[in-house]
């Protein structure tokens, strides 16, 4: 089989910006594990099962080589701790698969690789059980669509201690919807796709998943779109935990500080936060102003009514603390609620706190 030209030239922007946000969360995400006085899991695992050749033409960092530098990075602490690391990569196409051999060629106590030339679906059928009892980050950097199917879906989120990074090419979901081959794997209306704005096709696949997690159950979902060339993708993150969903949504944030969540201007409002309009308010994203009318209507018409509601709100909305913050802020100053001055902070997530607001 060819080499992906993914690898025969240079990795395009579209392309570094998802590897940078991988790059940005793993290095927030290892360190939960090996940095604290307790150690809870003594084993964690990194799937990355679309590995590729592992970095370009010109030397840059694909996946594979971002997990073991920034695991090498962390190598006294994990030493310290005594925590076994496993990698495990996995490339289909066999020519890349040999020359990722070669790239990956390190010789390192703190990680120990496991490297696999086989299609994903029977890989991941294999390792899943063991999985059950391990931290684990898992990457699917896959080549279309149709791999992370209901079913598959379900079973990851099945697991403990488990976040992923979805990559997946979302124009393909409206171009063909329609088509019995993708039926094969989605069942999805195609008037779902085609009734949202084309920058915004990422936003409704993610709406897509989430309608495949079980009513009751608590799991994080959020979304960056990627734009290249004519062609829109776009990462999907999942955790369970308040931590994993903040330290995502923060990544994200930096890479796009006027929406959180895409390498363009997904909304199409021609606002360049390089080159701000004269006046602030048309500065202003319509995203933000929705968040904040929304918020206000739910604290105002007693919806949330504690801090930690309105963290989770915040989270399941896309945003930080800070921008709830801003809205608690605005509120008390107008004095229409009170509270006990205590604002949302990024340690609520393991913080006992219940309190609640009282509406004027």
């Amino acid at each position: 089989m060819p080499v992906k030209d993914l690898f025969k030239k240079p990795f395009d922007p579209g392309t570094a910006t998802k590897l940078d946000i991988l790059r940005q969360y793993f290095e927030e995400w290892l360190p939960v594990f090996v940095i604290r006085k307790k150690v809870i899991w003594r084993t964690i695992q990194v799937f990355d099962f679309f590995a590729g050749q592992g970095k370009d033409k010109e030397g840059n960092d694909g996946s594979p080589l971002i997990f073991i530098r920034t695991i090498q990075s962390l190598k006294h602490l994990i030493e310290k701790s005594e925590v076994q690391i496993i990698l495990h990569l996995n490339e289909l196409n066999l020519q890349n698969y040999e020359i990722l051999l070669r790239n990956i060629a390190i010789e390192d106590k703190c990680i120990e690789i496991r490297t696999y030339n086989r299609d994903f679906k029977s890989i991941f059928e294999e390792l899943h059980p063991t999985m059950k009892n391990t931290a684990n980050f898992l990457f699917f950097d896959q080549n279309g669509i149709k791999e992370i199917t209901e079913h598959l879906f379900k079973k990851i989120i099945e697991l403990r201690q488990t976040d992923f990074l979805l990559f997946i090419s979302s124009s393909y979901f409206r171009r063909f919807a329609s088509t019995s081959e993708f039926r094969k794997y989605f069942n999805i209306e195609k008037d779902f796709i085609e009734k949202s704005h084309y920058f915004h096709v990422h936003r409704r696949v993610v709406e897509h998943y989430k309608s495949f997690i079980p009513q009751g159950k608590k799991y994080y979902l959020a979304p960056f779109s990627i734009k290249k060339a004519k062609n829109i993708y776009g990462l999907i993150f999942g955790t369970n935990h308040t931590l994993g969903i903040e330290k995502f949504l923060n990544v994200c944030w930096k890479k796009d500080e006027l929406r959180g969540e895409a390498n363009y201007d997904i909304d199409n409002e021609k606002i360049n936060s390089s080159t701000p309009f004269l006046f602030d308010e048309f500065n202003r994203p319509q995203k933000v102003d929705i968040f904040e009318r929304g918020l206000t209507k739910q604290i105002l018409e007693k919806k949330v009514v504690s801090i930690k509601e309105l963290y989770l709100y915040t989270l399941n909305e896309g945003f930080l603390y800070k921008d709830t913050n801003r809205v608690l802020i605005q509120l008390q100053k107008k004095r229409k609620i009170k509270f006990g001055g205590r604002l949302i902070t990024k340690n609520l997530h393991k913080m006992d706190i219940d309190e609640h607001i009282e509406i004027d």
